[in-house]
């Protein structure tokens, strides 16, 4: 062969190394390039993030200086004081502050908010202010860079208080450049990027040096009056991944041509050791077929026959046509055994041996019963075949009859078979019964009666019926098992007569019933007690109720009814976890459990709430007994990990008197009772009064709760919608929102802001949120031509419903089936909801966007921190906080918030909605920061859904900009 020739097998090594060398060479240099564009990328969108962070801090605290200077006491007994107390309030408010300072018409301190006195050591700061104040009064701040030294740097803000009479003075703000940056730019830009903050020709803050190879991103920030330059550079460090992949690339080419040249000597001596292979082969008692790999697309398809030694056609009758196709799964198809091509190709890929017993049907195997080696050969596999027709027609035979016998007998499970004469000795037990109670079949065959615990309690009407020839019903015999444990035994007698007629034996099948009696038991108590604290539950606790009640109508006695609420548990649920609500559940309820008596009931019948009837006693004795009880709640504490948590119960107290109706009214007075005990302060008892006016209030809360729910019973929500306008896109069909009012019997329609509160606090906006989506779905699939024309539908969600499973099947299920586009579809939820229910929100987001649905976060910047959550959550668009929107025109902060919302959504990819859009004005203002949709009156006020279709004009949406 060519490759036998030393030089070749040694050049052929030598051109595969420069040819790889050279491929890892060019991708070495474009992964260079493609990473100086990543790192460029990188470090213009962060500079861009830290000019929008300095700007909108600049902004709050010079609003919150002009809202200080604007309510400005003119009368005021001591201003200093009240000077003091505002600046002191505007400081802790909004961190940042260094100092802020009243200056009177001649520039001298009056009062500092961080000195507590009328001198400060800015003095030599505030004299080279005067220069500025030389002309006019300013109308807006006049700022001043001051150097305190070699490093430390102050921004000093100046304005008088009244600009048009200089005898208020002035107010100074003096801001710390270093530890604000520090702060603000650190937490942004981290150890990941070199930067360098100017102030004209002075240097505020370095962090790294800039590399002048790499790409510097100069930005311009606006801070407090001033014009500072930003320097930023990504720090790629010290590795630099095209010189690793290129040394990594170096090895590998060696390492691979080494291997091709080992590979390539082996094959000199390939044709030695094939010739020894074939000699033993001839020789062996066994067939032996050698098959090549066949592939296609690079997966193993089939084998191709290689070798066959003598042995093979003796076994096969190899001169049949169809067993002339090289291919194994053509032959195989031959001999009815095409399962074996899969056990083949398995073989080959993992290496390991395959062996089986087959019998053989084929007419072109010699064999009725065939022995199968299937081994792994090089670039395919080696099967060796042995006849062992003989041998397993023998062990055949034998199995067959064993296994008659062994299934009669042993063959049920958890079962066995008896035999025993009139007398009750045992003559034969099945040796199943060693499974069951691990005794040995002969053992107990003489031994049982030691091994019983407890026998039938009609065992002579047992041995009557048998007598008479009767089956008797299943018994059940208590055992000792072997390992001293007890179990139970169900008999199924069967009596045995001779011809004469006389009893002889009797027979049957014991059953291990002990699962069953236990999962009896567990039932009943899984049935009445709860499975956290093992008290009574709601159910068995009402039982129980009920027999108390009945005893006190009919011995005209009397027991007293609490109901328990924790105080303070959610904070530990929402603040530790589930895990450490349950464990605190457990804790309570063993205390108190701890001070009641064996009559006493006590169950837990919600999540924090508990009930205990205090037996035979009247309220008068309960209520040292309550006492103690909330003294002890008092002084318990809760620890979790490094937290301590101090809890309280509120108690409800109501007697049980023979005039009482049910179970039903006892709860419900005492949970008023409890009620008022809440609204009272926490921590304490109250007695039910059914003049209680706090009941009455409760009571009419919960009229309103009966409402909400005959409205959701009979369907009198009306869904109305408002039109979303575009600013900057494209409009694309109709964009709104879906609003709900609710119909009262008078057909009036009640604002949401009446019934969506109560629907809140008992738990009902999850039912209002699914009566949204069902009745919109249902309206869109009912109107095909008004879908045809909407653009996006937003849906609102609570945030109960973000962490409801069984609801987002339900969107996910009525979604998949409707003939809605998803992409048509828009679920809104607030923020606060988002972030508190953060990991439910991002799996609801993550599963209905998999579909096409789209998100909105609604009521956008309630805090700073909203950015850092933006950041990780799936979201389309971003729905500016009206609040922002609102005075915009009128309030620079605002404007300034609005603006940096917009820029930081539109960073991440999204766009931005602004909410409560009042005026014209504020339309131009919006479109010209390039806000890309409007929502408010000035737009469109919200109508009826159903009069989208029933009226012939389209809803308004107007384009400004």
């Amino acid at each position: 062969m060519w490759f036998k020739a030393p030089g070749k097998v040694n050049a052929l090594p030598l051109i595969l190394f420069l040819v790889l060398s050279l491929l890892f060479a060019l991708v070495s240099l474009y992964l260079e390039s493609q990473e100086r564009q990543r790192m460029a990328s990188k470090a213009r969108v962060v500079a861009h993030q830290v000019s929008n962070s300095i700007e909108v801090f600049s902004a709050d605290r010079l609003r919150a200086l002009e809202d200080l200077m604007i309510t400005w006491p003119e009368n005021y007994p001591n201003v200093t004081d009240w000077f003091n107390a505002r600046a002191q309030t505007t400081r802790h408010i909004l961190p940042g502050f260094d100092d802020i300072l009243w200056l009177n018409q001649h520039l001298s301190i009056q009062w500092s908010s961080k000195h507590q006195r009328s001198g400060a050591p800015i003095q030599k700061a505030l004299s080279e202010l005067a220069d500025p104040l030389s002309d006019p009064p300013a109308k807006t701040f006049i700022s001043h860079l001051h150097q305190a030294g070699p490093d430390s740097y102050f921004a000093l803000i100046l304005r008088p208080v009244n600009p048009y009479d200089l005898h208020y003075g002035y107010i100074v703000a003096s801001f710390d450049i270093k530890a604000t940056l520090a702060v603000m730019i650190g937490e942004l830009v981290g150890s990941d990027f070199n930067f360098q903050l100017y102030d004209g020709d002075q240097v505020l803050m370095v962090n790294g040096e800039l590399n002048s190879s790499e790409t510097v991103i100069n930005q311009p920030v606006a801070f407090a009056g001033r014009q500072w330059q930003l320097k930023l550079q990504s720090n790629r460090g010290s590795l630099h991944i095209g010189y690793v992949v290129l040394a990594i690339g170096l090895m590998m080419s060696l390492i691979i041509s080494i291997f091709v040249q080992r590979q390539l000597r082996s094959a000199f001596k390939l044709n030695q050791s094939q010739q020894r292979y074939k000699a033993a082969s001839e020789a062996s008692l066994d067939a032996i077929l050698v098959f090549n790999a066949e592939r296609k697309k690079g997966k193993i398809c089939d084998f191709i026959l290689g070798e066959a030694n003598h042995m093979a056609q003796r076994i096969f009758v190899t001169e049949d046509k169809q067993l002339q196709s090289p291919r194994l799964s053509e032959q195989l198809m031959a001999l009815r055994a095409s399962t074996l091509l899969r056990i083949c190709i398995r073989v080959y890929h993992s290496g390991r041996a395959h062996e089986q017993y087959l019998a053989s049907g084929s007419r072109l195997v010699r064999a009725q019963w065939l022995k199968i080696q299937v081994v792994k050969a090089g670039d395919g596999i080696a099967v060796t075949v042995r006849d062992i027709t003989a041998r397993r027609l023998s062990e055949q035979a034998l199995k067959d009859s064993e296994e008659k016998f062994r299934r009669l007998v042993e063959g049920l499970n958890g079962h066995f078979i008896y035999s025993h004469d009139p007398g009750g000795k045992v003559n034969f037990v099945s040796h199943s019964v060693r499974d069951i109670l691990g005794y040995s079949a002969e053992y107990f065959r003489h031994n049982y009666q030691h091994c019983v615990k407890r026998g039938p309690d009609n065992d002579a009407q047992i041995r009557q019926q048998l007598a008479a020839g009767k089956r008797p019903e299943p018994y059940v015999v208590d055992y000792f098992t072997a390992k001293g444990e007890v179990r139970q035994i169900e008999y199924r007698d069967s009596p045995v007569f001779d011809a004469q007629g006389k009893l002889i034996a009797v027979e049957g099948i014991g059953r291990d019933v002990t699962a069953d009696l236990a999962l009896q038991q567990q039932v009943y108590y899984q049935a009445n007690h709860d499975q956290l604290t093992g008290l009574y539950n709601r159910y068995a606790f009402d039982r129980k109720l009920n027999q108390v009640l009945e005893q006190i109508k009919q011995h005209k006695a009397s027991a007293t009814l609490c109901y328990i609420d924790m105080d303070q548990f959610k904070l530990v649920n929402d603040s530790c976890g589930h895990q450490a609500g349950d464990e605190l559940l457990r804790q309570v309820a063993s205390l108190l459990a701890g001070g009641i008596g064996e009559d006493d009931i006590l169950a837990r019948v919600g999540g924090d709430e508990f009930c205990l009837v205090f037996a035979s006693l009247s309220v008068e004795q309960v209520k040292p007994r309550l006492a103690e009880m909330l003294q002890a709640i008092r002084g318990f504490r809760f620890t979790w990990g490094d937290k301590l948590f101090h809890i309280g119960a509120s108690i409800g107290v109501v007697e049980i008197r023979a005039d009482m109706a049910n179970s039903v009214e006892l709860i419900k007075a005492a949970d008023h009772a409890c009620y008022s005990a809440k609204n009272s302060g926490r921590n304490r008892y109250h007695v039910f009064d059914a003049s209680d006016q706090q009941l009455n209030y409760q009571k009419n809360e919960l009229e309103w709760v009966n409402a909400i729910q005959k409205a959701l019973q009979h369907n009198s929500f009306v869904l109305f919608c408002q039109p979303i306008t575009p600013f900057n896109q494209v409009a694309q069909g109709r964009h709104y929102e879906i609003l709900v009012r609710m119909q009262n019997a008078r057909g009036e329609m009640l604002n949401p802001g009446i019934f969506i509160p109560i629907a809140e606090r008992y738990g009902l906006m999850n039912k209002i949120d699914e009566w949204v989506f069902t009745n919109t779905i249902d309206f869109l699939e009912q109107n095909p031509q008004h879908l045809d024309a909407l653009g996006k539908c937003a849906i609102n969600l609570s945030g109960m419903t973000l962490g409801n499973e069984e609801f987002l099947d339900k969107i996910v299920s009525r979604l998949r089936y409707a003939n809605i586009p998803p992409e048509k579809i828009c679920f809104e939820i607030t923020e606060t909801a988002a972030v508190t229910n953060l990991g439910s929100a991002s799996r609801f987001i993550d599963t209905l966007r998999d579909m096409g649905c789209r998100f909105a976060l609604d009521d956008f910047g309630a805090g700073m921190s909203s950015f850092t959550y933006l950041k990780n959550m799936a979201v389309d668009y971003v729905k500016i906080d009206g609040s922002f929107v609102r005075n915009m025109c009128r309030d620079r902060s605002d404007y300034a918030t609005v603006k940096a919302i917009h820029e930081i959504a539109s960073s991440m990819g999204k766009l931005t909605i602004a909410e409560f859009v009042s005026d014209q004005e504020c339309c131009q203002a919006l479109t010209a920061l390039g806000v890309d949709y409007g929502q408010g009156f000035a737009l469109g006020k919200p109508v009826p859904l159903a009069s989208v279709v029933e009226s012939a004009r389209s809803l308004p949406s107007p384009v400004y900009g």
